[in-house]
């Protein structure tokens, strides 16, 4: 009898150490016993052999890749799964000597699917951390899968020899939501590129106190090469569109005028539920505001009334530069863009206003005060006259106070985001 029991201990130890959580850095827990390898992929715990930079701990995980398939890599299990609610990103440093822009692909799985994301090397023959961004994946994952030099199949060789360690998730910011401005420390602005496009978050080339995002739309791009802006999880919340609401507005900078710039709204849980629009540039390397109007649908997609009278919702934005044009008989361009809005927003009017604000005294000499009856402040933007943006405001309260005494005299105005929509106001200072 006390055998069996003792079998049954045995059994119900092993059986809680197989399971693994996070961060996972392979000096303690993890042994080569709990990865399981598959296609063509080798994982082992081994005591690191490039002490160096970053990364000087003792003990590393490695992957060699010999033959198989394109995907060949290995997994571990974790006791748990994975809750990406506040810690969205997962980090981990890498190791290898294969070229620079290896793909690095990250796959959950679980009992009800799989996501994945990629990351590439910017670095050869040194450790760095990778990240990837699983902002709004749900908790359903219980699965580490590690693929290394993704699409193409091992030989074995050094440049097949992959490192690893420190495995954790980390906070990456809030999710994005509308207004975009890429200006909050505390919003994940990390945006998903597609077809040859790469962007990247910038200062402002002709503001240095302004954030914004830039694409950099290759040679090999594609037609239809753009950018999510986000991740694939979209918004935090649903684009309020309706039949009689169903405007945006986008801050862009083109090195050419007369090309179309598409936005395209989709469910990010549903990639057939969207609707696509486009507006063209009309300046060259110059700001300006396109406003997208999604009762005008480009040909060949989706109407915006056939999407909401069968009941789909919006919560995903792209945005493609020169859409319809291949990268390649025009090399490499440069793009920009900012302050993506829902509603009509110009340097003097947004057509989208918020009730209750309220701003004295007006035309003021030291300072302006700004009100709301109904709903916090969250963000005050103020602009001169030409649209250069001069301040950026984050109170979260209903009352702000603006300096005054520092500015000409002239007229100024005041972007107004609260939680409830945006409104401007003309700000005069004598």
């Amino acid at each position: 009898m006390m055998k069996g029991i003792t079998t049954l201990v045995l059994l119900f130890i092993a059986s809680i150490s197989f399971g693994q959580t996070l961060p996972i850095d392979f000096e303690a827990g993890v042994t080569t016993s709990n990865f399981v390898d598959f296609n063509g992929g080798t994982a082992t715990v081994i005591a690191n052999p490039q002490s160096s930079g970053i990364n000087t701990s003792a003990t590393v995980a490695q992957i060699v890749r010999n033959g198989g398939d394109v995907w060949a890599g290995s997994k571990i299990s974790l006791t748990n799964t994975v809750d990406f609610t506040t810690n969205n990103i997962i980090s981990m440093k890498v190791f290898m000597t294969a070229p620079v822009g290896t793909v690095v692909k990250f796959k959950l799985e679980g009992a009800t699917g799989a996501a994945e994301r990629d990351a590439t090397t910017t670095v050869t023959n040194a450790w760095e951390t990778l990240t990837w961004d699983f902002t709004g994946t749900p908790s359903d994952f219980n699965d580490l899968v590690f693929m290394f030099d993704f699409g193409n199949t091992g030989d074995g060789s050094a440049a097949s020899t992959f490192l690893f360690d420190d495995v954790e998730q980390v906070f990456g910011g809030a999710q994005i939501d509308l207004p975009v401005t890429f200006e909050s420390s505390s919003v994940n602005y990390t945006l998903t590129d597609f077809e040859g496009n790469v962007s990247f978050l910038v200062a402002d080339p002709t503001n240095a106190n302004n954030n914004v995002a830039k694409i950099v739309k290759n040679a090999q791009a594609g037609s239809s090469a753009g950018t999510t802006i986000g991740t694939p999880a979209g918004f935090a919340t649903d684009i309020p569109l309706t039949l009689t609401d169903a405007k945006m507005t986008v801050r862009v900078w083109s090195p050419d005028a007369g090309i179309p710039v598409r936005l395209k709204v989709e469910d990010s849980n549903d990639p057939t539920h969207t609707c696509e629009t486009e507006a063209m540039t009309t300046v060259a390397g110059a700001w300006e505001y396109l406003v997208f109007d999604f009762t005008n649908e480009a040909s060949g997609t989706a109407a915006l009334s056939f999407g909401l009278t069968n009941g789909w919702t919006y919560n995903m934005a792209s945005i493609f530069f020169n859409f319809g044009v291949a990268g390649s008989p025009n090399g490499d361009k440069t793009y920009y863009f900012d302050e993506v809005h829902f509603g009509v927003f110009t340097s003097t009017k947004m057509e989208y206003n918020v009730e209750g604000l309220d701003v004295f005294p007006n035309p003021a000499t030291n300072q302006w005060t700004i009100t709301s009856e109904k709903t916090d402040i969250t963000i005050i933007e103020l602009f001169d006259i030409q649209g250069k943006r001069l301040r950026f405001i984050q109170p979260n309260t209903d009352k702000v106070n603006i300096d005054a005494s520092g500015f000409a005299t002239g007229i100024y105005i005041a972007k107004i985001h609260t939680n409830s929509g945006v409104s401007t106001m003309k700000l005069i200072k004598r």
